[in-house]
Parts: C-alpha cells; sequence; structure tokens
C-alpha cells in the first residue's frame, strides 16, 4: 500500500504533529475546515465508480488524514485549556455518523478494502488516544468500531494492517482497564452449533498475535496482559477468555517456540547469559512468551491461573521438557550429554524467567515430584553432578538457581530431609548445633589450613608486580618467536597489561576481595542477613534434629563397590578425633547397616515426616525470597578489628581436641547419599577432586557450597562448617585438610613457586576485574539509553560480586567468546593461547592456580563461620538499620 504514501498524506501527518494548539488552534476556522474534507469526501463516496475506484479511495484517504489531524488539534487544545471548551469536530463526527459511513462504503471496495481498514484503524486510534472514555461508550463510535473489529476474526490480515489493528486494541485495553464498566460493550455472541456463546472481540484477536515476533506479538502480549488483569474483576470476561481458548494458545505457543531452540550448546557456555538471549532470535521469541504467560498467570482469575497451569504442566513441562532433560541419542552408547546439556541450561534460565506469583509452583511440582520410569526429575539430575562433564557443570548452575530461590520446599527435598533425622550426628552433639563457640573453633581452624605456598605476603605479591611494571617485562613470558594473542577474557585483555591495571587498595570494597578478610566479613554478613530476611517466613528454622530418630530406609542405598570410597580414601587426617576402625569391609557393611535399618521405627517416623511435608504443601511455596545484587560491602558494625591477622589474635583459646568417640569406616561408605543427601555428597566428592578438576568446576562448587552455609539454619550450616558434630560423614574440613596436605607434598622442592603464587593471584585479581568493570559498563550503557530492552527477571537470580568464589564461579562460566550465530556456539577449534592454557599446561601449574583459589576459598568459609557465631550470639544480629540499606 506504498502507493498511498504521496506527499499531501505524509505533509497531513507531519503537521498534526507540529501545529501548536496554543498558536494554530481558531475553533471556528477548524470546524469549518472539518465540515468541508468531510463534505467533499461523501461526496466522493456518493459518486464513486468502480472504473474510478484508485482515485476515488486516494481521495477519501487524504481527506480523513486531514480529519485525523484536525481532530487532534481540537483534542490537544482542550487539554491545555483551563475551561471545558466545546468540542465541534469530535461532536461533529458523531452526528454525521462518518464512521459508519465510512465503513459502509470500505466493504464494497473490493481490493483496496485493506487499505481502507489501515485508515479507518489510524482513525480510530487518535479517537481513543485522545478522547479516552468519552468516545468509547458512544454509540456511532462503538457501533462501526465493532462491526471493523468483527471483519478480523476469520481472517490472517497483511502485516502492516496487524500491527495497527494490535495498537488499536491495546489502546481499547488501557481505556477499559481505567473505565472497567465499559468492558461488557465489547461481547459479541458467536453462534455455533452447540448454541449461542458470549465472546469477547479484543481478547480474541489479540490471542492470534501473542506469539509474534517484533514490536507486534510485544503489543499484543501488553493488551492481552491487561485483558487477563481485567479478568481478575469481571466473571464474565474470564468466562469468555476460557471458551475462547486462550490458555491452550499460550501453552501450546509455548512448547512450539521451545522446539525451535538450538539443540545442543558450545562447550565453553555453562549458563544463559541475557547476553545469549538477546544473540539467539529463537531463544528471545522463547523467553518472551515464558514471561508473558508467568504474567498471566500472576494476574489473571483464578480459573484462568489453574487451567493455564494444568495446561503448561500437561502440556508443556511433561511432553516437552521432560523428554528434552532426558533424551538420548539414537545410537547405541550415545547417551545425547550435549543435547541434554542445552536442555537443562534452557530449564535453569526458564527457572530465573519466571516468579512465585507465576509459573514457579508447577515448575517445581514438575521438578520434584514427576516421575519418568519410577524416577524423579530431581533424582535424574542429581546424579549427573557426579561426572566432570559440560552437563555436569550446567547441572551445578541449575542447583545454584534452585538454592537461590530460597524457598522451604526446595530446601526441604535437596537437604533437610535428609538431615532432619539426624543420622548424621551422634545423639551428645545435637543440643551443640547452635553453640557460637563450636562456629568460632571451626573459623580458627579453617585458616590453619591455609597451603604453605599462599604463606607467602601479599606484599611481597605487590613488591613483584611493581618490579615486573618497572623492567617491562611481561607477566607471562612467551618466547619471542610466538606471535599469537594471549587472551584474557573474551581476548580483551592481553597479560602484558595486567600489571598496569591491579590495584591493591584492599580497604576498597570495589576492589580486588583477594586476601581481604574484612571484605570477606562484610560479604558474610550480607549474604546471611539477605537470606535471613528471605527466609523469615518458614514454617520452620531447622534449627533441631526431630525428636525421633527416623531410620534410613531408603531402598536406593548404593552399596560400595570398592573397597574403600573415594570420599573415605581423602578423609584420613583433619581433627585428632576422626578416627577410623580397622574393620574389615563386612563387618563394617554389617555394622553401618545395622545402625541405620529399623524397619518398625522407620515406617511411623516416615509417616510422620511425610504429613508434615503435606501440611506445608499449600503455604511453603509462597516463601520465596530473592537475593538482592552485590554492589559494594556495607561496613555495618565492622571495624578495622575484624582483620585477619587481629581476628586470630582474639581468641586466647586453642582449638580443643575433640573426642566423642569413634564412628566406622563403613557408615560413610554405605550411602553418604542417604545419610547427608546426594547434593551434599555430591558437592563433598567433587572437593576431594578439586586438584584434578578446572577452575570453572572448583569454583562453581565452591559458590555453591558458601551459599549453603549463608542459611539461617543451623541443621544444614553446622554439616558443613562444624565437623565435631557431624562424625557419620566426611566433613568439608577433613577434605580441605588433606588437599592442602596434597599441594604441600606435591609442590615441596619445587622451583620458582613463589613467582607463580603471584602470577596466580594476578591472573586472578584481574579475571575479577574484567567481570566488575563489564557489569559497571552494561550498568552505565543502561542509564544512557533508557531505550534499551534488557529483561531483568533473568538478571533477577544473577549472582554479582558477592564473594570471591561467586565472582569466580560467573568469571569462568564461559571459556570461549559467544558466537554471533543462532546457533549458540563458541568459535570453533583452533582457539589462540589464552590464560586458562597456561594454567592448564602442567600439573604444577594447575596445582598452584587451585592453592590460590583454596587459600581465598578457606577465608570465605572462616569468615562465614564467624557471623554464624555473630547471628547466634547476638540478640538482634539482623539490625534494622542494616536492613534498611539493602531494602534501598
Amino acid at each position: 500500500m506504498s502507493w498511498l504514501r504521496n506527499t499531501s498524506t505524509m505533509l497531513a501527518r507531519q503537521l498534526s504533529r507540529t501545529l501548536d494548539p496554543r498558536h494554530d488552534y481558531e475553533p471556528q476556522a477548524c470546524y469549518n475546515s472539518f465540515c468541508k474534507h468531510w463534505q467533499q469526501a461523501h461526496d466522493i463516496i456518493l459518486k464513486s465508480k468502480p472504473q474510478h475506484l484508485h482515485d476515488d479511495v486516494l481521495g477519501v484517504v487524504n481527506h480523513l488524514e486531514q480529519l485525523s489531524t484536525l481532530l487532534v488539534l481540537e483534542a490537544r487544545a482542550r487539554e491545555i485549556s483551563t475551561t471545558q471548551n466545546p468540542q465541534p469536530c469530535f461532536e461533529y463526527l458523531l452526528s454525521e455518523n462518518v464512521l459508519d459511513k465510512l465503513y459502509e462504503w470500505t466493504i464494497c471496495t473490493g481490493k483496496y478494502e485493506n487499505a481502507l481498514r489501515l485508515e479507518q484503524l489510524r482513525l480510530y486510534g487518535h479517537l481513543i488516544s485522545f478522547y479516552g472514555s468519552q468516545v468509547v461508550a458512544a454509540e456511532p463510535f462503538l457501533r462501526p468500531l465493532l462491526k471493523l473489529l468483527s471483519g478480523f476474526r476469520d481472517q490472517l490480515a497483511p502485516p502492516n494492517l496487524e500491527s495497527q489493528l494490535v495498537t488499536v486494541l491495546n489502546q481499547l485495553c488501557i481505556t477499559l482497564m481505567q473505565n472497567l464498566k465499559f468492558v461488557d460493550l465489547f461481547f459479541l455472541t458467536t453462534h455455533t452449533q452447540n448454541g449461542s456463546i458470549p465472546e469477547f472481540i479484543i481478547g480474541q484477536l489479540l490471542l492470534s498475535s501473542v506469539h509474534r515476533e517484533g514490536s507486534c506479538g510485544s503489543v499484543s502480549r501488553d493488551a492481552f496482559l491487561l485483558c487477563a488483569k481485567m479478568s481478575a474483576r469481571s466473571e464474565q470476561l474470564a468466562e469468555c477468555l476460557l471458551t475462547g481458548n486462550a490458555c491452550p494458545i499460550l501453552a501450546t505457543g509455548l512448547s512450539g517456540l521451545y522446539s525451535l531452540l538450538p539443540r545442543t550448546l558450545g562447550e565453553g557456555i555453562l549458563r544463559l547469559t541475557p547476553d545469549d538471549v538477546n544473540k539467539v532470535h529463537k531463544l528471545t521469541l522463547f523467553i518472551d512468551s515464558l514471561e508473558f504467560c508467568n504474567a498471566v498467570a500472576q494476574v489473571a482469575h483464578p480459573s484462568i491461573r489453574a487451567q493455564l497451569l494444568d495446561l503448561l504442566l500437561q502440556g508443556f513441562l511433561v511432553p516437552v521438557m521432560g523428554p528434552a532433560l532426558l533424551q538420548t541419542k539414537g545410537e547405541t552408547l550415545q547417551t545425547g550429554a550435549i543435547e541434554q546439556a542445552a536442555a537443562t541450561a534452557y530449564f535453569e534460565l526458564l527457572i530465573r524467567c519466571i516468579t512465585p506469583e507465576g509459573l514457579m509452583r508447577v515448575v517445581l511440582h514438575f521438578l520434584f515430584t514427576y516421575e519418568y520410569d519410577g524416577v524423579k526429575m530431581i533424582d535424574v539430575l542429581l546424579a549427573r553432578l557426579e561426572s566432570s562433564s559440560q552437563l555436569s557443570l550446567v547441572t551445578l548452575s541449575l542447583m545454584e538457581t534452585l538454592i537461590d530461590l530460597n524457598c522451604e520446599d526446595v530446601m526441604i527435598e535437596l537437604v533437610f530431609k535428609y538431615l532432619l533425622n539426624g543420622h548424621h550426628m551422634i545423639l551428645p552433639h545435637k543440643h551443640k548445633l547452635s553453640d557460637p563457640e563450636m562456629y568460632r573453633l571451626a573459623s580458627l581452624a579453617f585458616l590453619e589450613l591455609s597451603p604453605k605456598c599462599c604463606k607467602r605476603p601479599l606484599e611481597s605479591t605487590k613488591a613483584w608486580v611493581e618490579e615486573m611494571a618497572a623492567s617491562g617485562r611481561k607477566v607471562l613470558e612467551l618466547s619471542s618467536n610466538d606471535s599469537r594473542r594471549v587472551n584474557g577474557v573474551h581476548g580483551d585483555i592481553a597479560m602484558n597489561d595486567l600489571v598496569q591495571d591491579i590495584n591493591f587498595d584492599y580497604g576498597n570494597p570495589n576492589e580486588t576481595l583477594i586476601s581481604n578478610y574484612h571484605a570477606y566479613l562484610c560479604d558474610s554478613r550480607f549474604e546471611i542477613v539477605t537470606r535471613s530476611i528471605a527466609c523469615a517466613h518458614w514454617s520452620s528454622k531447622y534449627n533441631t534434629i526431630s525428636p525421633k530418630r527416623e531410620p534410613n530406609n531408603n531402598t536406593n542405598i548404593k552399596e560400595a563397590e570398592h573397597t574403600i570410597d573415594s570420599l573415605v580414601s581423602i578423609c584420613t587426617s583433619g581433627y585428632d578425633t576422626f578416627k577410623t576402625s580397622e574393620k574389615s569391609d563386612t563387618s563394617e557393611k554389617e555394622n553401618s547397616l545395622n545402625s541405620l535399618t529399623e524397619e518398625k521405627e522407620g515406617k511411623e517416623c516416615l509417616e510422620e515426616k511425610q504429613q508434615v511435608i503435606d501440611e506445608k504443601e499449600n503455604v511453603s511455596l509462597n516463601s520465596f525470597g530473592e537475593t538482592s545484587g552485590y554492589n559494594s560491602f556495607l561496613k555495618v558494625d565492622c571495624d578495622e578489628g575484624f582483620a585477619e591477622d587481629s581476628f586470630r589474635k582474639s581468641f586466647e583459646k586453642e582449638p580443643e581436641e575433640f573426642s566423642e568417640g569413634e564412628v566406622p569406616v563403613g557408615s560413610w561408605r554405605v550411602s553418604t547419599d542417604s545419610i547427608i543427601g546426594p547434593l551434599l555428597s555430591s558437592l563433598l566428592r567433587k572437593t576431594s577432586r578439586c586438584l584434578e578438576s578446572d577452575v570453572t568446576s572448583n569454583c562453581h562448587v565452591s559458590s555453591i557450597i558458601c551459599k549453603l552455609c549463608s542459611f539461617p539454619s543451623v541443621l544444614l550450616v553446622a554439616v558443613v562448617l562444624c565437623p565435631t558434630l557431624t562424625p557419620n560423614v566426611p566433613s568439608l574440613y577433613q577434605i580441605l585438610n588433606k588437599l592442602r596436605e596434597e599441594v604441600d607434598i606435591a609442590l615441596e622442592g619445587m622451583e620458582k613457586v613463589e613467582e607463580l603464587v603471584d602470577r596466580a593471584r594476578v591472573f586472578l585479581i584481574q579475571r575479577e576485574l574484567t567481570l566488575v568493570r563489564r557489569a559497571l559498563t552494561n550498568d552505565d550503557r543502561k542509564a544512557r539509553n533508557p531505550n534499551l530492552q534488557q529483561d531483568s527477571s533473568f538478571r533477577r537470580s544473577e549472582s554479582k560480586r558477592r564473594s570471591f568464589s561467586s565472582s569466580l564461579s560467573n568469571m569462568f562460566s564461559r571459556k570461549a567468546p559467544p558466537s554471533p550465530s543462532p546457533q549458540i556456539q563458541p568459535p570453533a577449534p583452533q582457539l589462540p593461547f589464552t590464560q586458562e592454557s597456561y594454567w592448564n599446561k602442567s600439573a604444577m601449574h594447575r596445582c598452584i592456580l587451585n592453592a590460590v583459589i583454596l587459600d581465598e576459598w578457606l577465608k570465605e568459609l572462616s569468615a562465614l563461620c564467624q557471623e554464624q557465631a555473630l547471628r547466634l550470639s547476638a540478640e538482634s544480629y539482623e539490625h534494622e538499620n542494616y536492613i534498611r540499606i539493602l531494602s534501598l
């Protein structure tokens, strides 16, 4: 219809935007001009002949443009006027039935009908925009509008016409939201074989466009969301939307968009970011529709919400999402791990994009209760944590996202249902769970585990950096004939620039966190207080074990297939009281099984626990909380006395010897999973293999463990941080102690260890600062460009710079630059020589880098212990002023 866009038409539209009502509006002249333009247009309509139809349509369109300009000028003049001036042009439009006459002529114009309908929709848009409810209730406006809208019910409109139609429908929805009494005007009667049924014409037309891409789809979703919100206050509207198949269209559209997503991810992608979503067009469409469905479920009438959730479960999650997570390749012996990793990443992104008031309940119901071949989906995912593949790391990201929900039901399924029975503890210790002294001692103990190579003072590292900068040498020396680029994150940092960017101002929380114990303390308080606020409405504090110890009747107990379990083999040192017996494998197995199985008592306790969980099912999903992003350390009630050296000296009491008895090794080997749960067991096993793992995996594991330690539940915190309270399972302290010994043995007698430690520190500092700078750059870019669209939903759970381990987890979440191609793939195989490859080129390099990370993690764990001890001993740990600052 470009033939309509002639010079006079464009000038008329430009004129309507530039005219100033204060100077260009004269009521009588405007009215006379309006009447003249309509009379001329009406004469053309009356004298129109088929052989001259093209010219007739063009003439009418030109007059319609002038009519729109005069109506807009009159409306704008009325808006700025202090008195209620008459509206002669508007009243003339209604009295002469201009809109109805235009519609009747339009349906007789054949191939020019769409062109005229487009102009009519523009005129309706102006009227609704400037006159609002005043015009919507007028019959000369409403009758032709309903006839015009009815013509689109069984017709697929061209893109430009559909876009204008959606704009008018959106304007109508905005007006109806302000005047809900006018909703009844847009109910039409549809005759079917089963009789007559009411139809909400606006909602029905919008449904055909809600899954469209571009601005048309976006406006349609906004408009339909208003319809859904109106349905919460109108039973008749809710009934019309239900009978109009609104929910099936939303659910099936989401399933169709998911089927278009790329089936694989690049090897370096472990967690999808907003940049990934924006660069992959099909993923953007899926997320837009997902957030739309979530918003509809959040605001719609309860009947619509119930049907939508049921259809999403039965029509998307179970038949589409579930098989995608479990998919296998057709060929024998191929598990489809690459496809499973992509599906898991999509599922993790899905959870970050929905809300508790929307789709979260049904998604968690699917995850934790739905079974495939008798196995729950969550059990399948937890089993994947054991490997070191991309699938395992993506699943770790999913677990981290679930933990960040701060949802009571989620934590029950992942952790608490295993800890409540108290099998990980011996009975005399259960009263010590809330003893602050245990955590203070653990804090000191963690600090003592620092590897020997990391005893090198930071001042020495700083002096080494300054020496390198003065001499002009690179931090990472390459051979002179090696011209390959030495990359940093996404290729934007060269190693020879590192020495110029490092800042060792540790008193400033905006600088690096490395070795800044005061910063770790502030960060730990932030994490603990934030989670305490988020979990304040839980039905239980989970600070004690059940009064009646529940025998573990887990039918899926994994009996040891090897003589010594991997966890037991690394837990042979640490606190002196953690000794193991020298019994044979057979006797160990018999003793541990006897101690864990008592059928009669077990059934009663299982029923009791199930009853408690069932009672909370209807309320606990409301106990969600969201953690805030970490922008800076809030130094509340923290002073320099909390620095590491002062903290050590503040305790005159040495860590005591713990001798509460011996525990058979068999009780660890038989089923650690059944005692503390598969999540904690997998995290401990991964920790035990950290010297063999890459930095990405180690930082993910350390980040998740620290998140678990920040919950306000001593039952959970004690099993991770206090080894003396949990002798029935390998403790984190024992594992880290063993790792420290392995590092010290491996590096003993090695040359250039101190220099490599300095290099590792500089490398990690630069990584961390790069992440912070990128975040600040993005924030500045968005502040400068308010129109820049960036979905906040999947920023909600993104970890900002809260701790060193979580920062590293984000920094290493991608090993290569993102690809501009629609398939989420990093560049292929010929990668340049990167810093990561430098630290992986030998066992010693990897060992030193992991030792530096371990040293930082120990400080973080120590700070968490200290803050948990303070929380348990202080009367008002969550200070009101501090909470007020967090809320801001």
